[in-house]
């Protein structure tokens, strides 16, 4: 959780808000038990003063129901604020699905036929 400030928001692809440490620890809880490998990638990043906004492609593995590995892509808009001793803490992260054709659908404009399923 070192990644997040205190008081970090997290939307989720639901469209549900957390809000702080504990809450995102939850929801991120089973990737992290899991030890879930991601591989990230910045689209797009924006720094003004103290604050940057990344867009950002993730892939990661998961297994289905029969027991395949299928890969899993997922875009998140993150925005960071400069800390005092120069690092960059997360403030705010908005989880978005990807639709078939690789483009990425806002949690508001998600519509079931388009989404690939995720268990998180």
């Amino acid at each position: 959780m070192t990644l997040y400030e205190p008081e970090a928001h997290f939307a989720t692809k639901s469209g549900k808000i957390l809000v702080g440490h504990d809450a995102i620890r939850k929801a991120l809880g089973a990737l992290i038990e899991g030890k879930t490998h991601f591989q990230s990638r910045v689209v797009r990043g924006v720094t003004i003063g103290e604050i940057a906004q990344l867009y950002t492609d993730f892939e990661s593995p998961r297994v289905d129901e029969s027991g395949k590995i299928v890969p899993v892509h997922n875009n998140a808009i993150e925005v960071l604020r400069r800390q005092s001793d120069g690092s960059w803490k997360l403030i705010m992260g908005i989880l978005m699905d990807v639709n078939k054709n690789g483009a990425a659908i806002s949690v508001r404009q998600r519509r079931p036929e388009d989404s690939i399923p995720v268990t998180c």
